[in-house]
């Protein structure tokens, strides 16, 4: 049995189990860097890490805000026992663990008792039609009698895969559509275990996933299993399935002693073949002389492993599927749709590093706030936060921007990143425009909340930045760095309440869309001379326009 999770949400209820494969497994809130993503607000976004190691799992905390837990205590690393619950936010995962039979591919040699068929020749095999095509009228009765039965066992057969077929198209796990086919395979042949081996992830080696016997007490008595590793090796090279009906007695397998040994008489084993790639084999074989795996047998099983790669591959496109509302419902917090889709499409795109384009900064920031928090209690000083962003941040979204960061009650946004086009000063500050002219009616519904009316105080820079993600491989933000920057926070931090303070830079960009006033030349930290600074006039103005085209708006700028 391998490892596993079972994972539920205390709050939704949702639950699902989710099989540890390898050495290490990321959990957190972020779609990116985690092999298990979890989306609760109360996770960090990297939140935890499970390592394999030669005494087992551990899992340990990677510096998460609300911690990890381990049956309920606080933990920064732990080894982990069966049983065990981790706590993440609204998140329990149960561990399960047992440790499996150790599994023993041997070398042995190919008989003349083998029969291989491509996965190709499986409904050829099964169609009725062709079964009967050796059989008369005039043949014995004992000979109709036996075509008659195995035409039966092939109509059952069909009958299964097809319940079987029906059964996986709403199976999303890779343990249970395994133990489904094990389950067939017990039923419907005389094979005494059934096993199926994947590939590891460098593709080398295969590794025992599901073990599965007729008898349950060699599930607890069997801790080593010996299996033939050329047959594993024939149908991986060839592809091909492979049937041995007398193992035991087939003279080239005489030297085997996983078939000798464990008093093997037939063994099938048939390639697992996803979307034209080898994924595995199933493998199975008898016991009983007297009831040996025969060419029906191989054929079942070969139509089971087509079964399966269907499923499969409906499994991960779920998956897939899942993976992709988790990163959108994460990345719309911070990104227009425009730029999700384009993330999902190219994730190579955002990698960590940068590049140097021309791009729009946007600050903005409360007025007064920090004298106002000293007076509130946090609750409700949260709940006016929440409330303005809220207000704000689909403003940016509408204008093509990027939320690069909240800064306390202030907002960083990006616009012309990291798709760069020439109207990125003109969106900026018809989100700054749109976010002033908000205000009214959000102070009036902030009064009818009983809290009180803000104001705010937005700068914008235009120029090259340095773009991209930027952090660690276990963290990362999408940013942007440079003097351009700098800038446009110190102009924030020169815009009175209710004003939106520009550059000459983005007066420029601006291309005469808006209205400006210019402003008295101010000194800069980090500026040697002065800076021309200009004001939007924005009451009264109206940023509907057509796209590609601002010919409807006379701008001007006015003098001071």
């Amino acid at each position: 049995m391998a490892s596993k999770l079972l994972v539920k949400n205390a709050k939704t209820g949702q639950e699902f189990e989710y099989p540890l494969l390898t050495e290490e497994v990321r959990l957190g809130r972020a779609n990116e860097n985690n092999e298990l993503v979890l989306n609760d607000e109360k996770i960090s976004r990297w939140h935890a890490v499970l390592r394999q190691n030669k005494d087992g799992y551990m899992v340990a905390d990677l510096n998460s805000v609300n911690h990890t837990l381990v049956n309920e205590r606080k933990i920064t690393e732990q080894k982990l026992r069966n049983g065990d619950v981790i706590g993440l936010g609204n998140y329990r995962l149960t561990f399960v663990h047992e440790k499996p039979p150790t599994v023993m591919l041997q070398q042995t040699k190919l008989g003349q008792t083998l029969l291989l068929r491509a996965p190709t020749e499986i409904l050829k095999q099964l169609a009725p039609a062709s079964l009967a095509s050796n059989v008369s009228v005039r043949s014995a009765p004992d000979v109709l009698l036996k075509e008659v039965n195995r035409l039966k066992k092939r109509s059952e057969i069909l009958s299964h895969i097809y319940e079987l077929g029906k059964l996986l198209n709403s199976v999303f796990l890779l343990q249970d559509i395994f133990e489904k086919l094990g389950e067939v395979v017990f039923q419907l042949t005389s094979a005494d275990r059934f096993f199926v081996l994947l590939k590891d992830k460098k593709g080398e080696d295969f590794l025992p996933y599901v073990l599965k016997f007729r008898d349950a007490k060699d599930t607890r008595s069997t801790r080593d299993i010996s299996l033939s590793k050329t047959v594993v090796e024939q149908v991986a090279t060839s592809r091909l399935s492979l049937l041995s009906s007398d193992a035991a007695a087939d003279a080239r397998l005489a030297g085997s002693v996983s078939i000798i040994y464990r008093g093997i008489h037939s063994v099938v084993c048939v390639p697992l073949i996803v979307q034209e790639n080898l994924r595995g084999v199933l493998y199975t074989d008898c016991h009983n002389p007297l009831a040996v795996l025969g060419e029906d047998d191989l054929d079942l099983v070969n139509a089971l492993a087509a079964t399966a790669a269907m499923a499969i591959d409906n499994a991960e496109s779920h998956q897939q599927l899942i993976n992709e509302a988790l990163a959108r419902s994460s990345y719309s917090r911070f990104m227009p749709e425009h730029l999700v889709s384009a993330l999902l499409e190219n994730p190579d795109d955002f990698k960590l590093g940068g590049v140097n384009q021309r791009a729009t900064i946007f600050f903005s920031d409360i007025r007064g706030f920090t004298s106002m928090s000293e007076t509130m209690e946090p609750e409700v000083l949260i709940q006016l936060l929440n409330k303005y962003f809220s207000e704000t941040v689909p403003l940016i979204f509408k204008h093509r921007g990027l939320l690069d960061k909240f800064i306390g009650d202030g907002t960083m946004a990006l616009f012309g990143v990291p798709q760069a086009h020439d109207d990125c000063a003109i969106d900026a500050v018809s989100a700054a425009i749109e976010i002033q002219q908000r205000m009214a009616t959000l102070n009036a519904e902030l009064r009818d909340m009983g809290l009180p009316s803000i104001d705010v105080g937005i700068g914008i820079n235009t120029g090259v930045v340095t773009v991209g993600l930027v952090g660690s491989d276990k963290r990362t933000d999408y940013s942007a760095i440079g003097d351009s920057v700098n800038l446009a926070a110190r102009l924030e931090k020169e815009a009175e309440k209710g004003k939106i303070v520009i550059s000459q830079y983005t007066v420029a960009a601006l291309k005469g869309v808006y209205p400006v006033q210019q402003l008295e030349a101010r000194s800069i930290k980090g500026k040697r001379e002065p800076v021309m600074l200009y004001e939007v006039l924005w009451q009264g103005v109206s940023t509907a326009r057509r796209t590609g085209s601002h010919a409807a708006f006379s701008g001007r700028i006015v003098e001071p």
